[in-house]
């Protein structure tokens, strides 16, 4: 994507295109070509748009991403259960368990 230098600064914006409907997924401002080539490359496989910016954006210049995927909650939860699981039995076989608690069997 070329852009002429009067015409900066501007927001490029990169879309994920899934069926007929456009996901928005990172946008920045941009001050020079070589920001609009850094941004086309990292996001390269998506529809890259560009936008003037607006009375809004024209006193902020920062880079905005959206972070896609989830923290894995999931297996962080399984890794602590089975290290309590251990844990547990390697109490029970030492026989800690028994004596701390008073448990006769």
């Amino acid at each position: 994507m070329e852009i002429s230098k009067d015409q900066f600064p501007l927001v490029v914006q990169a879309f994920e295109i899934t069926g007929n409907k456009e996901f928005f997924v990172a946008e920045q401002v941009v001050n020079s070509q070589a920001e609009v080539q850094t941004f086309s490359t990292r996001y390269a496989g998506k529809v890259i748009k560009a936008r003037a910016l607006n009375s809004t954006e024209a006193g902020q210049h920062k880079t905005v991403y959206s972070k896609s995927g989830k923290t894995p909650v999931g297996p962080i939860l399984l890794v602590i259960l089975l290290i309590l699981i251990i844990l547990a039995a390697i109490g029970y076989y030492t026989g800690w368990i028994q004596r701390t608690f008073g448990i006769s069997l």
